[in-house]
């Protein structure tokens, strides 16, 4: 059994868990006009540090707060390498400061035998985009168990594949569940063309549709580094019953610690039935 240490705590968030666990709690109470969804199947939350999209980030996980959920798998992007497929760490512990989180197993070692499956160990150790997403996952639901699953392509065929596997397994889940797509949007734009990029990926992430979605983004007209799990994560909600996309914040690295001139843009939203 893996037990996988932080890599980024210190850097991306505080190592000190009474400091986590407060920042976490202060982003989640500072959340302003949020309706809670019902039949919400995923939610889309950004991965940088938590000083530039930590409070952007708590807008998705405010959805969760209170609500008991058991069960999350949450797809993320590989940063450090490109392979074809999804790698699925299947079994063993996820470590933050806030203490153990524990993978399902069942899950994890269904998925790790399918089609466009494996576990490539060392995509997991260091990569950042699905580690950031753990502590708010301990903070809004105690004792959730994840599935960890990094995204090492973004061909639409390949998506799909992964994403009908994964709903096909949680369609008979009878836990409280949640899918999490870990992504950020365009890169280092000035602030103003950054928003007109953003608001690119947005209008096409609500129109629902993985092909004209995958299209803007082949265009370059809108950009993200978590294309392969929002198109993972789109096409397995649909397959869940998930009809719409609510759009729960927008904000740039200029709006909270980062300068204007090169910013990196977030959002969280979801997808509900």
């Amino acid at each position: 059994m893996w037990r996988r240490t932080p890599g980024v705590a210190g850097a991306f968030y505080p190592s000190d868990a009474v400091k986590l666990r407060s920042d976490i709690e202060t982003y989640i109470e500072n959340v302003e006009d949020n309706e809670i969804l019902d039949n919400l199947t995923t939610i889309i939350a950004p991965h940088a540090g938590y000083v530039y999209s930590g409070q952007v980030a708590a807008y998705s996980y405010a959805q969760l707060k209170d609500r008991k959920y058991e069960l999350a798998v949450v797809l993320a992007p590989s940063h450090r390498a490109r392979f074809d497929g999804a790698s699925v760490f299947p079994e063993g512990i996820y470590e933050t400061p806030l203490g153990d989180a524990h993978v399902d197993d069942m899950i994890g070692n269904r998925l790790v035998k399918m089609s466009g499956f494996g576990f490539i160990k060392e995509v997991h150790q260091y990569e950042h985009s699905l580690e950031v997403q753990v502590p708010f996952l301990q903070v809004v639901s105690e004792d959730i168990k994840i599935v960890p699953i990094i995204i090492g392509c973004t061909d639409l065929d390949t998506c799909r594949s992964i994403g009908e596997s994964i709903a096909e397994i949680l369609e008979n889940e009878k836990r409280k569940w949640v899918m999490v797509i870990s992504t950020d949007l365009s890169h280092y734009h000035s602030y103003d063309e950054a928003k007109s990029i953003d608001s690119m990926f947005i209008d096409s992430l609500t129109g629902f549709d993985e092909k004209s979605f995958y299209a803007t983004l082949q265009s370059n007209r809108a950009q993200a580094c978590g294309e392969g799990p929002v198109l993972t994560g789109m096409i397995a909600s649909r397959q869940l019953g998930a009809s719409k996309v609510k759009i729960l914040k927008y904000a740039n690295s200029g709006d909270s610690a980062g300068p204007r001139d090169q910013v990196v843009g977030y959002l969280s939203a979801a997808f509900v039935k």
